[in-house]
């Protein structure tokens, strides 16, 4: 059974109009009846808070029945809200600064300020508090100002797909500031989608000097069609990881043929270990080395995995075999063994490797600190250079490679030199990249789950709109300014997907039954 507050400490407040004359004909306000009251719980103590309502006492007034409080009592709380602002906005500190779970908030808020609250408490209050950070935010222009102190922007935009099928968070931010312009969920990332987007960004009234974003075909056509004159600079990580895709595959499948052989030193692990001896120390030392080369996963593009292995275990497996040529020893007989695999797999490195120099190459060149006309020029003869190797090329696998990168540099040639003239705009989008990885990152943290789907989908928009600078008394100052029709409006909005995951759980648990529903709903409006 539910616990009832106990008020019975409440320091009663009354508030009444802090303007004692209308403003429409100056003359006094008389008392009309009691606003609202309510008991107000805060950070530090319960309150009884009665609000008066004041009307002007002239019959002539133009507006004889406005009602008039005090705005020192409507930045207490929100309507209908028992908890006041500042308990929102020590939840929300605790939920996106701290990066604390909803338990653990419930804990904190116990421990230190001896409030007794429940968990769906302060899940709504987290809620309550993206609701009002997003609708300040709407109506606040002061997050533009820096961007208007550069008389620009340098548009970045990105999309979240969680997973195929759901909705897609589109995150438009200036790089230059690091603000966030817009976030918002879109069922569709086609053309007219995202056109709208960019239609907001026009409203702010500031120049786009240069947009940074992937080759993605429907962010191009937008962009081209919103913002015909302004440089789109294609992200150059995005196409070394395309051109690379076939490549990475063929390293990929490298890196597992080597782990699959390597793992079989368990035995001669096992065995080393039962002894203390100085020689089978080494041998430990030595599955250590093997067993940290195999934890490296590499960072592709540029850092493939597969060659990063073959090229660490040869280096292990020569110094094993100087070791045991110097003093002969089974276990470092049977480590080689294992580590003949380097040997069988030659071929398969060598050409992994040859191809790889290929990206290597494409990265060297776009690396380049020099003007657009000099890294083009350079672009075509590493495009001469492919073409002359496709023509000699007789292997099926390296002919698709080749054509996947021909392909892929065809496609973003027209984006990938605007940086070289204008370093304002970024040659890559990693920064978006980086920060929405770190969305994910937190809410793992948070909770300790992998997947971060929900989370994206149905906080995503809220917590990219978030000033992670703002300290606690600005975030609290802004709140206190939220309307409460603009609230409900945002607090709607973040319920809603409620709503959806009530409906999915109802389809994944009774499908007939929610089936036989509609049949029956669709029966009762065609009769």
């Amino acid at each position: 059974m539910k616990t009832a507050k106990d008020y019975s400490g409440a320091k009663t407040l009354y508030f009444k109009p802090e303007i004692k004359l209308c403003p429409n004909c100056n003359k006094p306000l008389k008392r009309s009846h009691i606003a609202w009251r309510k008991y107000i719980i805060t950070l530090n103590s319960i309150y009884h808070v009665t609000s008066t309502a004041y009307k002007c006492s002239n019959t002539d007034c133009p507006q004889p029945q406005a009602i008039y409080r005090s705005q020192e009592a409507e930045m207490l709380s929100i309507k209908h809200y028992q908890f006041g602002l500042d308990v929102i906005a020590k939840v929300g500190h605790l939920r996106f600064k701290e990066h604390q779970t909803i338990r653990n908030i419930k804990q904190t808020l116990k421990s230190r300020f001896k409030l007794h609250i429940s968990r769906s408490e302060v899940d709504l209050l987290h809620q309550a508090y993206l609701a009002l950070t997003t609708a300040n935010r709407q109506q606040d222009t002061k997050f533009l100002q820096k961007i208007r102190a550069n008389n620009e922007i340098i548009l970045a935009i990105d999309g979240v797909q969680p997973e195929k099928g759901n909705e897609t968070l589109w995150i438009l931010k200036d790089t230059q500031t690091g603000q966030t312009l817009l976030a918002r969920n879109l069922a569709s990332a086609d053309q007219n989608s995202i056109a709208q987007l960019l239609k907001e960004i026009k409203t702010l009234n500031i120049p786009v000097k240069g947009v940074i974003s992937d080759g993605q075909r429907s962010i191009r056509l937008a962009i081209a069609a919103e913002f015909p004159s302004v440089p789109h600079q294609l992200c150059h990580f995005h196409f070394l990881r395309n051109i690379a895709r076939p490549i990475s595959e063929m390293d990929r499948a490298l890196k597992v043929d080597l782990k699959r052989k390597v793992r079989q030193i368990k035995p001669i692990e096992r065995k080393a270990a039962l002894e203390s001896s100085g020689k089978t120390k080494v041998i430990l030392q030595y599955c250590l080395a093997i067993r940290y080369a195999l934890q490296e996963d590499g960072d592709y593009p540029l850092k493939p995995g597969g060659l990063r292995l073959y090229r660490r275990l040869r280096k292990i497996k020569q110094s094993i075999r100087r070791s045991n040529n110097l003093c002969p020893n089974s276990d470092l007989e049977n480590l080689l063994r294992v580590l003949r695999i380097v040997e069988e797999l030659k071929l398969q490195y060598r050409r992994v490797n040859r191809l790889y120099k290929l990206i290597f190459k494409a990265n060297r060149v776009l690396s380049q600190d020099a003007p657009a006309g000099k890294v083009e020029a350079d672009m075509f003869a590493y495009f001469d250079c492919l073409m002359e190797l496709f023509a000699h090329s007789k292997l099926r696998v390296e002919r698709a490679a080749f054509e996947n990168i021909l392909r892929y540099t065809a496609g973003y040639w027209a984006g990938l030199f605007y940086h070289y003239d204008c370093k304002d705009i970024p040659r890559t989008n990693n920064e978006l990249e980086v920060y929405i990885r770190s969305l994910k990152t937190e809410y793992r943290k948070m909770t300790g789950r992998s997947s971060c789907q929900e989370y994206i989908i149905r906080y995503g928009a809220y917590v990219c709109l978030l000033d992670s600078t703002a300290s606690q008394e600005e975030i609290l100052f802004g709140l206190r300014r939220v309307g409460c029709v603009a609230f409900r409006r945002c607090f709607i909005e973040i319920r809603r997907f409620r709503g959806r995951l009530s409906l999915k759980r109802s389809l994944s648990e009774d499908l007939n039954g929610f089936l036989c529903a509609l049949e029956l709903d669709w029966a009762k409006i065609v009769v």
